[in-house]
């Protein structure tokens, strides 16, 4: 199983989506945050289940959880969580597509 590892951009994503639903729904926002816990550690142990994202530099995989939208790539022995973003976001603009 390869090593999980979220970027600062990710990290802070996050705490965006936690601080996000926590401000209506506390309990449904620790629910979401943990459901997107369980598919990176998924990811770990079956990193090509995500879509090839060939659209944006820096050979891209994703997966979703519910409306958020996870951008990672293997890199060596670990995986890298890109950004955790909502899908109803610019995504294009955001990964510099």
């Amino acid at each position: 199983m390869l090593k999980l590892f979220f970027t600062p951009l990710a990290a802070a994503d996050l705490d965006g989506v936690l601080d996000y639903i926590a401000e209506h729904r506390p309990q449904t926002a620790k629910k979401v945050v943990q459901k997107i816990w369980e598919r990176c550690e998924k990811i770990c142990s079956f990193p090509e289940m995500g879509q090839v994202r060939p659209e944006f530099p820096g050979n891209y995989r994703s997966t979703t959880v519910q409306r958020w939208v996870l951008f990672y790539r293997v890199v060596e022995d670990r995986i890298e969580i890109h950004r955790v973003l909502d899908s109803a976001r610019d995504i294009d603009s955001l990964l510099g597509s």
